[in-house]
């Protein structure tokens, strides 16, 4: 009797289908490792090989599979498609750009292919990249809600608020009935300072999707202390409910704690926060303090006094940028608008530029994506191309002839030594303010800082003072000036630290700088309602209505504010 045959690859795969569809997802992945195995110049086996493992939730092994199926056919689209999509299920962005190229390049019309491509070159590129992406798809698609929505978010992101809120206006002429558009809608006219008619469009997505966390408390951090009381039960009522998921207990518990913090109701405000941050840290993690420390040590290694000295044969010459830095809530906005009401300032706002591009090269550690790699893999010739990609994003909307762009990222501190190789003729302006003050702003805010250390006083600390080593650092080791700006004093003496920051960027003094809240610029930060009075002095001291939750946020200083 002859013995069996063995099955073939074509058999090994019609097996793994069959085991598939019985649920027996080990099995299928065997019979495809098999098939692949009888038949190793398949590119095709490899690329369904891969589908599986991705399915099973083995990425790491699935990024193989693809590798080789595209290695075995460069011309494969599905390949370099399921490559693209892996990397961003892993949160690669940046990795994910060059195999969906690739993939949209090889195949034009495949419409899942261009809407990977344009998220990733929005969450990992230029926005301006993603633009004409996300218009295509909105053309091809036009009832698409959900690329309707990342249009209009790209729009806001390249701070063409008015083009997002025409978008979301003409969507909802055809679809009053969507929450989603009104939410966004609502959004957009925050950003260009329209309470009114954003508070219209938070209660429209309140009214068609009653108990929604999003534009509740989008709502309630418009109004602050002049909240209606019946928005403050609702949301009262929805977290004492127990059915909210951690975030939307994180989102409305800060913005119910403005609330309290605007009436007065200090012991109200800080519980609000104290639960807001505790179902942060139960969404996200606890704070990494060890790592942050990491990443400082391996900064201030890398980017020491004798690789600075090289901007001036590394760097671009251009003389426009400014860079404002410092703690999240420490007058960073304020001071930028101050001067980009310049007539020849423009102000940029909070450019992440500065860390996609950082996020964007090249790692020789196979670390690319991830933050520290150019700490590890630092190369010089990364500085020229880097510059001429953050002049060309920072300068798109500025008008002809202006001197200077001002970046009021704050954390870009981070990578103020990248920024200071890029850039030698740069300025830089360090905002500093007490902080305790900046402690209960942060701790009272959504904000995503790094190693989740927003989220406890003893967090917050610990970020002040390794930013405030970080910057010792910088002040020592950059060539360029550092000019360091107490948020009390410029409340305190408006015009003569306006006069200050101007005449450290070598402009001439201009009234408009102190009527910087009498313009009409869209403002997409947190501080968006500040910035449109005049500068006051009510922040300063603020700390005190706190003063018991902060013994945490002083041990992890290791200093006493008022002595230093």
């Amino acid at each position: 009797m002859a013995p069996p045959v063995p099955p073939t690859a074509a058999e090994h795969k019609r097996l793994a289908q069959a085991a598939l569809q019985a649920g027996h997802g080990a099995a299928a992945l065997e019979h495809m490792r098999q098939a692949c195995a009888l038949e190793p110049g398949s590119a095709p086996l490899r690329c369904e090989y891969g589908c599986l493992l991705a399915a099973s939730g083995r990425n790491a092994e699935a990024l193989a599979a693809f590798n080789d199926s595209v290695a075995l056919q460069p011309d494969l689209a599905e390949g370099w498609h399921f490559l693209g999509l892996t990397q961003l299920r892993l949160g690669r962005a940046v990795e994910a750009l060059a195999p969906l190229r690739r993939a949209r390049a090889l195949a034009p019309g495949h419409l899942r292919t261009l809407e990977l491509l344009a998220q990733a070159e929005f969450d990992a590129g230029d926005p301006a990249d993603a633009l004409p992406l996300w218009r295509e798809l909105h053309a091809l698609r036009p009832g698409d809600e959900a690329v309707l929505l990342k249009l209009g978010e790209t729009l806001s992101r390249l701070d063409d608020t008015e083009a997002a809120c025409t978008l979301y206006r003409d969507a909802l002429a055809h679809s009053p009935g969507s929450a989603g558009l009104w939410m966004a809608l609502a959004q957009a006219e925050e950003i260009a300072g329209r309470r009114d008619q954003a508070e219209a469009a938070y209660d429209r997505a309140l009214a068609l999707r009653p108990g929604w966390a999003f534009p509740l408390s989008g709502v309630l951090g418009l109004r602050r202390g002049q909240a209606s009381e019946a928005r403050v039960a609702e949301a009262r009522a929805l977290l004492a409910g127990g059915q909210l998921p951690d975030a939307d207990q994180a989102m409305l518990g800060y913005e119910l704690g403005k609330v309290f913090d605007g009436r007065g109701e200090h012991a109200a405000a800080l519980a609000a926060w104290d639960a807001a941050n505790a179902a942060r840290r139960r969404e996200a993690g606890e704070p990494d303090v060890a790592s942050l420390e990491r990443r400082v040590e391996a900064t201030m290694a890398v980017f020491d006094r004798a690789l600075l000295a090289r901007a001036a044969e590394l760097g671009d010459p251009d003389e426009r940028p400014v860079f404002v830095v410092g703690m999240p809530r420490s007058g960073t906005t304020l001071l930028e608008q101050i001067i980009g009401a310049h007539p020849l300032a423009f102000g940029a706002g909070e450019l992440p530029d500065v860390a996609l591009i950082a996020r964007g090269l090249p790692a020789r550690r196979g670390n690319a994506g991830q933050w520290p790699h150019i700490l590890e893999d630092f190369a010089p010739e990364w500085v020229a191309p880097s510059a001429r990609r953050y002049l060309a994003a920072a300068s798109r909307q500025a008008p002809p002839g202006t001197r200077r762009i001002v970046d009021k990222y704050p954390m870009n501190y981070y990578l103020l030594g990248f920024i200071g190789l890029m850039f030698p003729n740069a300025r830089f302006i360090w905002c500093r303010r007490d902080p305790r003050d900046i402690a209960v702003s942060i701790y009272g805010e959504n904000f995503a800082l790094a190693e989740h250390l927003a989220t406890s006083m003893a967090g917050i600390g610990h970020l002040v003072r390794l930013q405030e080593r970080l910057m010792r650092h910088w002040q020592a080791v950059l060539s360029q000036p550092i000019l360091e700006f107490r948020y009390e004093t410029l409340a305190r003496e408006p015009e003569a630290q306006a006069r200050r920051a101007l005449e450290f960027c070598g402009l001439d003094w201009d009234p408009a700088c102190l009527d910087f809240h009498q313009g009409e610029r869209s403002v997409q930060t947190p501080s968006r309602w500040q910035v449109r009075q005049p500068v006051h002095t009510r922040s300063i001291g603020r700390w005190r209505h706190y003063a018991a939750a902060m013994p945490p946020l002083l041990q992890a200083l290791g200093y006493d504010p008022d002595a230093a």
